[in-house]
C-alpha cells in the first residue's frame, strides 16, 4: 500500500508538473503571437505627399523615381513599364498607405495568414521569372512567409508549394495580393529571355512536387536534377540555382522568404506592406 502511495504521488507530480509546462508554453505561444502580429504590415516611415506634379513631367529623372518609389512602392522597372499608364499610379500610393483591418486564418497547421478580406493591392507589370515574397504568415512568432515564382506573367500566375499535404501548382497571384505585405523582385542584369527560360523550367521540373519542410535539412539544398520533395522558398532558390543564381542571402542550410527578399541579385519592381526603405 505504501509503494502504491508512492507512485500515485510521483504520478501527480509529473502529471502537475507536465500542465505547468503545457501552461508555459501557452503562455509563450500567446505572446509570441501577439507580438508578431504587430509585425503584420509596415507603412512608410514618412508621410504621404501629392504626385500631382511629378506625374505630370514630360520625362522623369533619377529623383523623380526615387519619390515616386518612395510614395508609391513602385521601383524603376515598374515605373518604366507604366509611364503611359501614369493615371494608374496613384491607386499604387493609395495602397502603400493603406490603413485596414486584418484577418487571420490558417494557412497551413499553426501557421497563421494575415490578410485583407475586402482589399487587394494593386499589382505591378509582371514579367515571367519574375520573384515574389510576403512575411504575412507566421509560425509560433517566426515570420517564415511565403514565396513563389512568375511562370506565365500574362495571367499572373505564380507557381508554389503551399502547405504540407500539397504538391506544388500554378494558382493566380492572388493570395498574395490580399496578402498583409509582398515585394515582387526581378533578376538585375539578366535579359528577359533568361528570366523567361528560368520561369520555364521551373513549371517544367518544380511543379507536381510534395511539400517538405526539411529541404536543406535531411536533404540537400541544391537538390539539382534529383530534386523529390520542396517547398515555397525552396523552389524559388532551386529555379534559380538550375542556372548558377545562388539567391540565398545568408548562404544557410535552408533558403527562407526572407533570405530571398535580401538577396542583392535582385531589384525591387514593387513593395507593399512593408517600409520601402527598409523592406523585410
Amino acid at each position: 500500500m505504501e509503494k502504491t502511495g508512492k507512485a500515485k504521488k510521483i504520478a501527480l507530480s509529473v502529471f502537475s508538473w507536465f500542465l505547468v509546462l503545457l501552461g508555459v508554453i501557452f503562455v509563450f505561444l500567446s505572446v509570441s503571437e501577439a507580438v508578431v502580429d504587430k509585425t503584420a504590415r509596415t507603412l512608410p516611415s514618412y508621410p504621404r505627399e501629392d504626385l500631382t506634379e511629378v506625374l505630370a513631367k514630360p520625362h522623369w529623372n533619377g529623383d523623380d523615381l526615387q519619390f515616386l518609389y518612395r510614395q508609391t512602392g513602385l521601383g524603376r522597372a515598374a515605373l518604366q513599364a507604366m509611364e503611359k499608364q501614369r493615371a494608374r499610379i496613384p491607386y499604387f500610393q493609395d495602397a502603400l498607405y493603406y490603413e485596414g483591418t486584418l484577418k487571420h486564418e490558417l494557412a497551413a497547421f499553426t501557421t497563421p495568414h494575415d490578410y485583407f478580406e475586402d482589399y487587394a493591392a494593386p499589382i505591378a507589370p509582371l514579367e515571367d521569372g519574375d520573384v515574389i515574397v510576403s512575411s504575412s504568415c507566421h509560425t509560433f512568432g517566426w515570420r517564415n512567409g511565403h514565396a513563389g515564382i512568375v511562370v506565365k506573367a500574362e495571367t499572373q500566375s505564380v507557381l508554389q508549394s503551399v502547405a504540407p499535404g500539397t504538391i506544388s501548382h500554378v494558382e493566380s497571384i492572388d493570395w498574395f495580393s490580399l496578402a498583409s505585405n509582398f515585394i515582387i523582385l526581378r533578376l538585375k542584369d539578366v535579359s528577359k529571355t533568361e528570366r523567361a527560360e528560368i520561369a520555364k523550367n521551373a513549371l517544367e521540373k518544380l511543379r507536381g512536387l510534395p511539400y517538405t519542410l526539411f529541404a536543406g535539412i535531411f536533404s540537400k539544398k541544391d537538390a539539382g536534377e534529383d530534386i523529390k520533395a520542396t517547398n515555397c522558398s525552396h523552389l524559388v532558390y532551386q529555379a534559380y540555382k538550375y542556372f548558377g543564381y545562388d539567391i540565398d542571402s545568408d548562404g544557410g542550410a535552408v533558403c527562407t522568404a526572407r533570405d530571398i527578399a535580401k538577396c542583392d541579385l535582385f531589384e525591387v519592381v514593387q513593395v507593399y506592406g512593408f517600409d520601402p526603405e527598409k523592406l523585410w
